[in-house]
């Protein structure tokens, strides 16, 4: 037989109430440090694309150190398609080469003093040294020049070890290195006589395009100089220039004449 409750073991209702309060405060304290340790345990996770898939800026851009080949291909170009100021000037670049003639035309007459000479022409001129040779012997040897005097005569050689000097036809800025200043027409030093190659080819007004004419003056003209003839200037109006003045810019009343005897 069942035996009535005993009053010891009595819950009073007060005690139930507090101890489901206590109970559910202490889940809510267990559920809360789980989440806490849950959070500092995961990963985490940044809103936006990573770091790794950004753009990089554009480079900027630098002039680049050309190298030694294109340096030298530029310098050559700049050099192929720009020479010297004073050839540029003149119309006529300077390449300080020279061929040399070989043909030989002997004196005429056999009185004065034989000199013996060989033409050499620089190549940026696109002149023949043959062809300059013959015109520079025509004039040497004409009785109108200095051979008709009876003191000299002159002889075209065809060896430059026989010859006692050269006539150089050289481009504006060769021929102010070998007469030792800028010069339009000629000069002479030593064995050289120097005649400018862009007056051999375009004569100034004074000579009114006769081109000819003015080649045979440059010749008598640089010959002179070599024989010590002085410089001279117009004597008279009207009158024939003397080969030995300035007939390349002012003849000073003086009409143009390229002939020392005439």
């Amino acid at each position: 037989m069942s035996q009535p409750p005993r009053p010891w073991l009595r819950v009073p209702p007060w005690v139930g109430s507090r101890l489901a309060w206590a109970i559910a405060a202490g889940v809510a304290v267990v559920v809360a440090l789980s989440v806490w340790v849950s959070a500092l345990s995961a990963p985490v996770e940044r809103v936006g694309k990573p770091t790794g898939s950004v753009s990089r800026p554009p480079a900027v851009a630098t002039s680049a150190t050309p190298t030694a080949s294109e340096s030298t291909s530029a310098t050559s170009t700049t050099a192929t398609s720009s020479p010297t100021s004073s050839a540029t000037s003149r119309g006529m670049a300077a390449s300080g080469k020279f061929d040399t003639s070989t043909i030989s035309v002997p004196a005429v007459g056999s009185e004065g003093t034989q000199r013996r000479y060989v033409v050499a022409v620089e190549t940026s001129s696109d002149l023949s040294a043959n062809a300059v040779a013959r015109k520079v012997a025509a004039t040497l040897n004409d009785p109108r020049s200095w051979t008709g005097g009876g003191r000299v005569r002159f002889s075209l050689v065809a060896d430059p070890k026989r010859a006692d000097f050269t006539v150089y036809l050289s481009a504006p800025a060769t021929a102010a290195s070998q007469c030792g200043k800028d010069t339009d027409w000629t000069c002479s030093s030593g064995t050289r006589l120097v005649i400018n190659a862009v007056g051999w080819q375009t004569p100034p007004a004074t000579y009114a395009g006769a081109t000819a004419d003015f080649q045979r003056y440059l010749v008598n003209h640089a010959a002179g100089l070599l024989l010590g003839e002085p410089l001279a200037t117009c004597p008279k109006s009207g009158g024939p220039a003397p080969v030995m003045a300035d007939q390349g810019r002012d003849l000073k009343g003086c009409t143009a004449n390229p002939w020392p005897h005439s």
